[in-house]
């Protein structure tokens, strides 16, 4: 903010004064013209520069909840819960072995068990609950099982997914519903299942794994790019409500857009093959989770990028140019496949 003065302040100066009057010290090599082309660009080029800068403070105003600082003092991370879904391997198991280092207790929903990458000093402050997310009923005895053991959580990380590589016309509709179950309708049955307590101790932390075809729909994987909208405004819509419904600001949201991430889903073979033929950067999935967790423990709400900053103002590009990005993804996903199951 105060370099946003800084730089309004200076524009001022700058229009009030004659390019011949720039102070460059008594050797300077440059001409009448030459100060007077850089007398213009400072003119101008400062007050854009104050403009965006100005726009990134809003935007952060804005992510705060229209509050200008964050009490972080009711977090002590050593008393929170966490709960991961999909925390048994990839993307998940990463966040947890990243929180577990902040010395957080996980609660890790998976119908897989715990990869072997846990070390046993990171399996002492997690627990693994077997859990369908697609069952409410299943959802709700482990969620019970947790508080039980741990107490109640203050972070929910909405960590699983599965990608599918079919067509619109020749997607089972087995694989559909479960991408749909899975993808996004398991957060409304884990937000109902935690959010009342952080509600009730208006202190929480609710993040979603998303991703950059949330801006993109992917010819192969339009099931896939749907829920990923879905989620975004899922995201959008509990932020409202946090705020105007339940008077509850104090409660962080995150979403997570990663660009290809090294995972089940970059590595079936549907979609390998089309990555490696664009030449596409795959992200590590440490990564990604460092971004993840490094969000919670700064008690931050928002969007998180991973990938070009461009994605999520692609709907505002002309059409031709959307098309455009569109076409050269085209045949990324190719084949009939998915990963559900594992």
């Amino acid at each position: 903010m105060i370099r946003c003065v800084l730089l309004t302040l200076a524009s001022i100066v700058l229009r009030l004064i004659n390019p011949e009057n720039l102070l460059f010290g008594e050797h300077s090599n440059l001409s009448t013209s030459q100060l007077a082309a850089l007398h213009w660009y400072l003119k101008w080029g400062l007050p854009l520069w104050a403009i965006v800068d100005f726009n990134s403070v809003l935007n952060r105003w804005a992510e705060n909840r229209w509050r200008w600082a964050t009490d972080k003092s009711d977090w002590d991370w050593k008393s929170e819960v966490a709960v991961v879904t999909g925390g048994s391997a990839g993307i998940g198991a990463c966040v947890v072995k990243e929180l577990v280092a902040h010395g957080i207790r996980v609660a890790v929903l998976d119908i897989i068990p715990l990869s072997e990458s846990f070390t046993t000093k990171e399996q002492h402050l997690l627990r693994y609950y077997k859990c369908n997310i697609t069952s409410r009923d299943d959802l709700h005895r482990a969620a019970e099982a947790i508080r039980s053991d741990l107490g109640s959580p203050s972070i929910l990380i909405n960590n699983a997914g599965i990608g599918n590589a079919y067509t619109i016309l020749a997607i089972p509709q087995e694989s559909l519903r479960m991408m749909f179950e899975i993808n996004i309708v398991s957060h409304w049955g884990t937000v109902q299942e935690f959010l009342p307590d952080m509600i009730a101790k208006k202190k929480g932390h609710i993040m979603g794994v998303a991703s950059l075809a949330s801006f993109v729909a992917l010819a192969g994987a339009v099931d896939y790019s749907c829920t990923k909208a879905g989620l975004l405004a899922f995201h959008e819509g509990l932020t409202q409500e946090l705020k105007h419904r339940y008077k509850c600001p104090q409660i962080q949201t995150t979403i997570v857009h990663p660009n290809w991430t090294r995972s089940a889903i970059t590595s079936h073979p549907a979609i390998a093959a089309g990555l490696k033929r664009i030449g596409a950067k795959v992200l590590e999935p440490e990564d990604v989770a460092e971004a993840m967790v490094k969000q919670i423990i700064a008690v931050k709400s928002g969007q998180i990028i991973l990938g070009p900053s461009i994605s999520p103002k692609i709907r505002a590009l002309p059409l031709w140019l959307q098309e455009l990005i569109r076409d050269s993804q085209a045949n990324v996903v190719t084949g009939d496949g998915s990963t559900a199951g594992g």
